[in-house]
């Protein structure tokens, strides 16, 4: 059953087509006129139009292509020139509302000349349309791809789990899908440009419908991805923020997969004490993370000290990410990243022979900390270890091979 409104009651619909769609756009607008449905003047706003309901009419629209920008910020606010609106009105078009890169003219008077006869002019306008068509797009992948992978220096895979597996899965998903949207407007708009060049027209597609169940699966996708990134990114923020996750020390019931400060000291150790630093902020805490590609995560950081059997105080810092890959070629491609990462802020290698591991790389970081990167199998840890002992410091051959014989021998 259809409808009823009421005259004069204002209705909202989501257009069925893009922008740039024009032909779709304008036969949209006109069979909806035929409805009752006329469109308001400035009536599309976040992607959804106004309509004002009236006894049912023909409406010839039109959409004129805009050689200048016509973003909120743009000169004028992207309205089109007043001279222009004005001289269109004289042959009964009158100018209602702008979408994207469009301006939207309408006739009641079924005898009205077309707006534009002249199909140069409308080449050159959506010439202009194209290239911020272009530009946009390269704007959108730059920002969700290229622009990701120069501030990681390339560590895909260390930022993929960072992240998250599926929060990285939507990221790609929605540039995929930008990535489309973008090539199929520049095709589109490069050939009704081709068809007005050569052919002085270009042919619409007289039905709307036919794209438009494609269209909105598309536009629901996209916003739903944009959603759950939004939430996402601000669910990770705000757990950055509190450190709601990081369990401290004392507290942690699991398993520690690696050796730790009091593990340096070997058997016979005494007096273990953990001791606080500065704001004590994620100071000596533990925070397990679980992802598909990393089934699992350990971040852990100690301030502790302990005697060991000679009298010797080891104490310091000691900063430990680990994670358990699904296999050992990704763990070697993270070893790589974890080194790399640190490489590109300068390094100072440091040579540990003997350690029966797959990968092992040691160095002295930009922040002068002695640093070990080790795989092991499907294992990868990165640890450093800033000493404060007054009396004694442990070699880094030493405390990195003690970590090493460690991996595999959950403890605790």
């Amino acid at each position: 059953m259809k409808k009823q409104y009421k005259i004069g009651q204002h209705i909202y619909r989501i257009p069925p087509c893009p922008a740039y769609d024009i032909s779709g756009m304008e036969n949209w607008l006109s069979d909806l006129a035929e409805e009752g449905l006329v469109l308001m003047q400035d009536g599309f706003f976040a992607g959804i139009a106004t309509f004002e309901y009236r006894e049912p009419q023909q409406v010839k629209y039109r959409l004129e292509a805009s050689q200048k920008k016509t973003g909120m910020w743009s000169d004028d606010g992207g309205e089109p020139d007043p001279e222009q609106v004005e001289l269109c009105k004289k042959y009964s078009w009158e100018y209602v509302a702008k979408r994207k890169d469009f301006y939207i003219y309408r006739s009641f008077d079924p005898s009205a000349r077309e707006l534009n006869t002249d199909p140069e002019v409308q080449a050159l306008a959506l010439n202009a349309v194209k290239k911020r068509q272009g530009n946009a797009l390269f704007t959108s992948v730059f920002f969700l791809l290229i622009y990701p992978v120069l501030l990681t220096r390339g560590c895909l895979l260390l930022t993929t789990i960072s992240m998250g597996t599926w929060w990285m899965s939507l990221v790609l998903l929605l540039a995929a899908l930008m990535l489309v949207d973008g090539v199929r407007a520049f095709i589109h708009l490069k050939k009704i440009q081709k068809s007005l060049t050569y052919n002085g027209c270009y042919n619409p597609e007289p039905d709307w419908r036919k794209n438009a169940a494609p269209y909105f699966i598309r536009k629901i996708i996209k916003t739903v991805l944009t959603v759950l990134l939004v939430f996402a990114f601000l669910q990770n923020w705000g757990i950055s923020i509190t450190n709601e996750k990081k369990i401290p020390i004392e507290e942690y019931n699991g398993t520690v997969p690696f050796a730790t400060i009091q593990d340096f000291a070997g058997e016979g150790n005494s007096e273990y004490m953990l001791t606080k630093m500065g704001l004590n902020m994620g100071i000596n805490t533990i925070e397990d993370k679980f992802d598909w590609i990393a089934p699992r995560c350990t971040e852990y950081n100690e301030h502790a000290s302990v005697k060991n059997s000679d009298g010797k105080i080891i104490a310091g810092g000691l900063h430990i990410d680990y994670c358990e890959l699904r296999n050992p070629k990704l763990a070697k491609i993270l070893a790589k990243e974890f080194y790399r990462l640190d490489k590109m802020k300068g390094v100072e290698l440091t040579d540990i022979p003997g350690l029966k591991a797959d990968y092992v790389i040691a160095y002295i970081d930009n922040l002068h900390f002695p640093t070990v990167v080790i795989q092991k199998d499907n294992i990868v840890v990165k640890a450093y270890f800033f000493q404060t002992s007054a009396n004694y410091t442990m070699p880094i051959e030493e405390w990195a091979e003690i970590i090493c014989d460690s991996l595999g021998n959950s403890k605790s």
